[in-house]
């Protein structure tokens, strides 16, 4: 059985809507050093935060579920611009998501903060999904 990967699914699956609808936005598994946010171009991390095994019966023997949480944290020169692509991050989940991921849990309410080295604002939430493995 081979280990999913929805973060980088997820990733992927964003950036080519963001390609047609947000050209100048960016979905990412990493942050790379010396980031600084630019007005009208922001950054979505993609994260996976870990999870286990769901079991509930000898209905799921050899259909194994995961239940992963999805860490997306938005990162923009202002807080709007960081809270509107957290949005379409999150409508894209729901609505287009990966799959092999078979559910999502719930979005939670958006944490606000800002980066004090980098001064760019963030809009961040943990998604819990559940995920087939392949």
């Amino acid at each position: 059985m081979t280990q999913p990967d929805p973060a980088k699914a997820l990733k992927d699956s964003i950036a080519a809507d963001w390609a047609e609808n947000h050209e100048d936005w960016t979905a990412t598994l990493h942050v790379d050093a010396g980031f600084v946010p630019e007005d009208g171009s922001p950054v979505l991390l993609v994260a996976d935060d870990g999870g286990a095994a769901v079991t509930g019966g000898p209905w799921l023997a050899g259909r194994d579920l995961l239940r992963i949480v999805l860490r997306l944290t938005a990162m923009a020169a202002g807080r709007t611009e960081a809270r509107d692509v957290l949005a379409a991050a999150a409508h894209h989940l729901l609505t287009q998501r990966p799959a092999d991921i078979v559910r999502v849990e719930n979005v939670p309410a958006v944490l606000d903060a800002r980066d004090r080295e980098t001064g760019a604002y963030l809009a961040s939430i943990t998604v819990p999904v559940t995920v087939r493995p392949q």
